[in-house]
């Protein structure tokens, strides 16, 4: 027996999409929601992120105070073109040549599917507001750009996460880039004293600011150090770059701050000129146990039968920025394995129960 949400995965699966390349991706969808009585508008992303198409936001109306936010994002890594789906073995799977993209469409099948079962119900129930990122793979940069004053909803959910159905996502880790560009003076290198070595005042301020994990919350890796040029003379360019994350947004802002002064310590000492600069990806979020999401997906878990594993995640997802905006939001699973890889792999069971959690997302919002 044919299951819609089923066929409508498949059918969003075989939209050839990447980020920066959701043009059709967001048409399809804008039709979708227009015919469920949303009403629907695209920002202007598109044009911020060099990309096709920007963020698509759609407000189906309530008959009850309140107000619940739905997030999901479009787009999807590389090797995501010409996806053939199949059904085998209780799981949805690609044909092991591209990815799947369960992440994050197992998402975006059930906020439709959630939406059409609280109509079919007739409930009543509160206005929901419904977002669909694009480029959320290439650094969450699509909500980057996003103009919160448009929601109403102080709370909501985020549909992307790989797992079983019940794991709840009530953190994730902020994120920033660190660049370093060291300038010193070229010699031979059989007269070491007559230049001044980038590669020794970039590895000078490199073993004092510590790699890999700095305490219970906060991890680094510099991932590479390159100084271009032959053997046989003093370097007098080098390069590195790492990637911080951090639960807490007070402790990677102190080890960014740590880093420039480090850099004007070692520039001081050594006579090279040390360019260090940082981007702030995305803040880190945790929402309290005691909060409406997590209230909400408790209820919502107890209706369903479905155990609930509250966690904490590592990676930044849209809810990361939501959260910096001021709408408290959590992740959720829909069932979705081994993503970003030709093994990705959707239990066909979450995906279906996730259309009936959203539907009772939306009404267990009600009386919040």
């Amino acid at each position: 027996m044919a299951v819609p949400i089923v066929e409508e995965f498949i059918e969003l699966a075989e939209i050839d999409t990447v980020s920066r390349q959701e043009r059709a991706m967001v048409d399809a969808l804008k039709g979708k929601l227009e015919a469920l009585g949303c009403t629907v508008r695209e920002d202007d992303t598109a044009s911020k992120v060099d990309g096709t198409a920007g963020n698509l936001i759609a407000v189906l109306e309530g008959q009850t105070e309140g107000s619940v936010l739905l997030a999901a994002h479009v787009d999807r890594v590389q090797n995501g073109f010409g996806i053939k789906p199949r059904v085998r073995d209780g799981k949805i799977v690609s044909d092991g040549t591209t990815v799947l993209a369960a992440d994050d469409l197992s998402g975006v099948a059930a906020i439709l599917d959630g939406l059409r079962r609280v109509q079919a119900s007739g409930a009543r129930h509160p206005r929901v507001e419904v977002l669909f990122s694009v480029c959320e793979e290439i650094g969450v940069q699509g909500t980057l750009h996003l103009d919160p004053a448009q929601f109403q909803s102080k709370f909501g959910f985020v549909l992307d996460s790989p797992g079983r159905i019940g794991k709840v996502l009530d953190s994730a880790m902020g994120k920033a880039e660190l660049f370093l560009e060291v300038t010193g003076k070229s010699a031979h290198a059989a007269y070491p004293e007559l230049g001044v070595s980038a590669t020794r005042a970039a590895v000078l301020l490199l073993s004092r600011l510590g790699d890999g994990r700095i305490d219970d919350e906060t991890v680094l890796n510099w991932s590479y150090l390159v100084a271009p040029g032959p053997c046989n003379a003093i370097p007098d360019k080098a390069s590195a770059k790492a990637f911080a994350m951090s639960r807490d947004n007070d402790k990677l802002a102190a080890y960014l701050n740590a880093f420039v002064d480090a850099a004007a310590q070692v520039a001081k000492e050594t006579g090279a000129k040390m360019d260090a600069s940082y981007v702030v990806n995305y803040p880190s979020f945790y929402v309290p146990s005691d909060r409406p999401p997590i209230r909400i997906m408790e209820r919502v878990f107890s209706k369903l039968g479905i155990p609930i594993s509250v966690q904490h995640g590592a990676g930044g997802l849209d809810a990361n920025r939501l959260n910096g905006y001021g709408i408290e939001c959590v992740g959720l699973a829909t069932g979705y394995s081994g993503n970003h890889t030709v093994n990705e792999v959707l239990e066909l069971e979450d995906l279906i129960r996730s259309g009936e959690m959203v539907e009772q997302i939306i009404l267990e919002s009600a009386a919040v």
